[in-house]
């Protein structure tokens, strides 16, 4: 008896063991777009065209939900079907909070299988995944959002009150100077001289899409962009001078 039940734990254990998750990006928060891609290779799904995500929150920490597209486990939801890219590998996106209908800080980490839709086949669970947590933390330059894509709106931030050098302290007549890059890391276009908004007295911003800001060729994507803030200081003779902050570089995460 006691052979046999080793037995049935190792080839479930086999069964399971060949499945893979990855997500993209590979750190966010609850309020992000991510895709989960799931192979099932190895598994009881293995061959299946059709797989359900069955999603829960908070797994072993309290205040859990099961995933608004579960549906019923005899019968999943159809919102809550993978989208299938390959043999054995299958997708989904999802927000957190829109997924759990769940605020920011309610969530903490969630867990997923997949299964067939009758609920006959499923893979172990994956679990518990954390969300990174929505904390804002002041600098003197800063971006949002802190991920993004470069289909997305951006602000750059400069916290004049968090300079430490004096000339960024004293800076006034701000600007901001854009320098964008392909995925190959070349230059594509860059936009400088750009008039800064002044968000109180101590705090300039500039908001900006890039395909709106600059032109691009079709089929090129971005790989990141640079900003940098300058502006004017007064000398020892009351004329106004160049100053220029560090230049600061942002990396864009590819959802698709």
């Amino acid at each position: 008896m006691k052979k046999l039940i080793l037995s049935i734990i190792f080839t479930l254990s086999a069964a399971f063991a060949f499945a893979q998750v990855t997500f993209s990006p590979a750190t966010f928060t609850s309020e992000d777009e991510v895709i989960i891609t799931l192979d099932v290779t190895g598994t009881p799904l293995a061959g299946q065209n059709d797989v359900y995500i069955w999603a829960f929150s908070n797994d072993g920490v309290g205040g859990g939900k099961d995933a608004l597209t579960n549906g019923q486990w005899g019968s999943s939801s159809e919102s809550a079907k993978m989208t299938k890219i390959a043999t054995n590998k299958f997708t989904f996106k999802f927000t957190g909070t829109t997924l759990f209908g769940q605020s920011p800080a309610e969530l903490i980490n969630f867990g997923f299988l997949g299964k067939s839709k009758d609920g006959t086949k499923q893979t172990q669970d994956f679990k518990p995944y954390k969300f990174d947590p929505l904390v804002f933390t002041p600098s003197q330059f800063r971006i949002f959002p802190a991920k993004q894509d470069f289909t997305d709106m951006s602000t750059v931030y400069f916290h004049q009150d968090l300079a430490t050098d004096q000339n960024l302290q004293r800076m006034f007549d701000v600007k901001v100077n854009l320098t964008f890059y392909n995925d190959a890391g070349a230059v594509v276009a860059t936009r400088t001289a750009l008039v800064a908004v002044k968000e109180s007295s101590t705090v300039y911003s500039y908001s900006f899409i890039p395909e709106k800001l600059i032109t691009l060729t079709a089929g090129t994507k971005l790989s990141k962009f640079s900003y940098q803030f300058t502006g004017s200081i007064k000398d020892a003779n009351g004329a106004n001078v160049g100053t220029a902050g560090p230049v600061n570089e942002v990396i864009y995460t590819i959802f698709n």
